[in-house]
């Protein structure tokens, strides 16, 4: 004969598990591919984010049936004692148990395959014999790395390649390109896994799209909740602590990531950042912990690591959203946005009052981008060069949307190839600067964010190619050939009107898309129409050096 308590038990154990299976298989279901492959992308986007809502419901279930559990134990001790009917109270206390049971193993499994999605891969280390006279090149990055808007035609593996054919006859050159639009390291490391021919020499050129692979555009952390209640900030550190919401909050954000950003105004001058402070910094340990990997890997395998620090526009590109410490109240962040509009209106006719006003937010609040921008600008109109390009550095480094590589992304850069000596290290920005006109890191060398025009790719080709001599990579073998330009490049690589136009509609499209991520798109939008008039001209049949694009201006000069 059962007993009810044990019966009572089990019930709730089923329950439990039931609850556990469910959340589990939903988790499931969307982090395993092709569970429903009949449905249109959308559809199946609004379906995976249902469920995963689900699960954090399913949590929020579980974890209040758990936290009563002391409680209704407490009730049912004190009714044996009292000698009253707790029967129920010991039943509800055995589901509550379950409910705790039920959400550790969730939890636990959560965390399980968040490890396992972001697991460093087994990189090859034994491939099949290779031609010795072949020498392999292989490039890993995103959209930059692939040449990107003058991908495929021409890169910057490209361009050594065939340069390196030319200075060492007696061998021949070849380039893998594993590189990918919009591809974080992370993916880059994946993908790596699969190569099946060794690399005589490994380019690396990451860096930028280390969010935007990880987080929807649109996201927003909200940095005012430390004057929240104490009882809002006991459920954030919860949850911030658990590897359930962290995993479905990472799948929500990554189904999101192919909706366009929004143009209906909904960035303002004092903008959330993208990510919080820890986020920030789980994203740059696990880049510069696998930046060490490839590297480390090189090594091993004996081909050589070649570093390009990506270099991004900053004279020309105004930061996407400008934020403030955390704890910043409502009023303050209104002053904040009423100083600044302030300021941009005192600019035509008080240039010196604007930035006595910018440079006071600035001192107020250190991290706010936008100021910092805006001081560059100021001190540009007058002349003062270093003082203008740090403040311009200083809004990239600050900008709390970040799609141009940091400074502590540089720095990883940097402290990897001190750690490894057989670094091939190439600081893009600073050959990118060398190569503009003006001297400014903007529109002469950058086509948009962070692409450089066929002017910067030329440069940094350039200097992998110096890097390669001075190291020696194929002895004293190495004829004199003239270094790349962009007139050699567009006649190697076949860069006519209609390639150009191409190129120049696939700027105005990014430009486009980006003016979305700021609170005033407007010069990204006549960017966005900058380039699609010069791809009409070109169609039209203008002459290439006479449409407006800095790396083709006559004599090498900025229109």
């Amino acid at each position: 004969m059962t007993m009810p308590g044990t019966t009572s038990a089990r019930r709730a154990i089923a329950l439990g598990a039931g609850a556990t299976a469910v959340a589990l298989a939903t988790v499931a279901a969307v982090v395993l591919p092709g569970w429903w492959p009949i449905l249109p992308r959308a559809a199946r986007a609004a379906v995976a984010e249902a469920a995963l809502s689900g699960a954090i419901v399913v949590r929020i279930v579980l974890a209040l049936g758990g936290a009563a559990t002391p409680f209704l134990a407490w009730a049912a001790i004190r009714a044996r004692r009292r000698r009253l009917p707790a029967a129920r109270l010991g039943r509800l206390a055995l589901l509550g148990l379950s409910c705790l049971a039920a959400l550790a193993a969730l939890e636990a499994g959560a965390a399980a395959v968040r490890a396992g999605m972001h697991r460093f891969p087994a990189l090859p280390t034994s491939f099949p014999p290779e031609d010795p006279g072949t020498y392999r090149i292989l490039v890993l990055g995103g959209s930059s790395a692939l040449g990107e808007p003058y991908r495929p035609w021409v890169s910057v593996g490209q361009i050594v390649a065939w340069k390196l054919g030319e200075a060492v006859p007696s061998r021949r050159f070849e380039v893998e390109t594993l590189a990918w639009l919009g591809d974080s390291l992370e993916q880059q490391h994946a993908k790596l896994a699969a190569i099946a021919r060794r690399p005589d020499a490994v380019v690396i050129y990451s860096g930028h799209n280390e969010f935007a692979a990880r987080f929807e555009e649109d996201r927003a952390h909200e940095v005012g909740l430390e004057s929240s209640s104490a009882l809002a900030r006991a459920v954030h550190r919860l949850d911030a602590a658990s590897p359930l919401v962290g995993l479905v909050r990472e799948l929500i954000s990554k189904n999101r990531l192919d909706a366009p950003p929004s143009l209906k105004d909904r960035h303002q001058v004092v903008d959330p950042p993208l990510c919080a402070p820890a986020e920030y910094a789980a994203v740059l340990d696990d880049f510069s912990a696998r930046l060490d990997a490839v590297v480390a890997w090189c090594g091993r395998i004996g081909a050589r690591p070649i570093l390009i620090i990506p270099p991004a526009n900053e004279a020309d590109y105004e930061p996407g959203r400008s934020t403030v410490e955390p704890g910043v109240d409502a009023a303050e962040r209104a002053r904040i946005a009423d100083a600044i509009h302030r300021a941009r209106a005192l600019e035509a006719t008080e240039p010196g009052r604007a930035l006595e006003v910018y440079r006071d937010v600035a001192r107020r609040h250190p991290g706010f981008a936008e100021a910092h921008y805006r001081i560059g600008e100021r001190l540009r109109a007058e002349g003062k060069r270093e003082e203008a390009a740090a403040e311009f550095l200083a809004a990239l480094d600050r900008d709390g949307l970040p799609i141009r590589c940091q400074a502590p992304f540089r720095e990883a850069y940097r402290r990897v190839a001190a750690r490894r000596p057989g670094c091939i290290l190439i600081d893009g920005r600073r050959e990118l600067i060398a190569a503009s006109p003006s001297g400014w890191l903007g529109g002469d060398v950058i086509e948009d964010t962070h692409h450089p025009n066929l002017r910067g790719y030329v440069a940094l080709a350039a200097a992998v190619l110096r890097g390669l001599e001075a190291r020696r990579e194929f002895g004293g073998g190495w004829s004199a050939v003239p270094a790349p330009d962009v007139a050699g490049c567009v006649a190697r690589f076949g860069i006519d009107a209609e390639r150009l136009a191409e190129a120049c509609e696939r700027t105005s499209l990014h430009d486009r898309r980006v003016a979305g991520y700021r609170h005033d798109p407007a010069r990204r939008l006549a960017e966005s129409r900058r380039f699609a008039e010069a791809a009409r001209k070109l169609r039209e049949g203008a002459a290439i050096d006479a449409v407006g694009l800095p790396s083709f201006a006559p004599e090498g000069r900025p229109n």
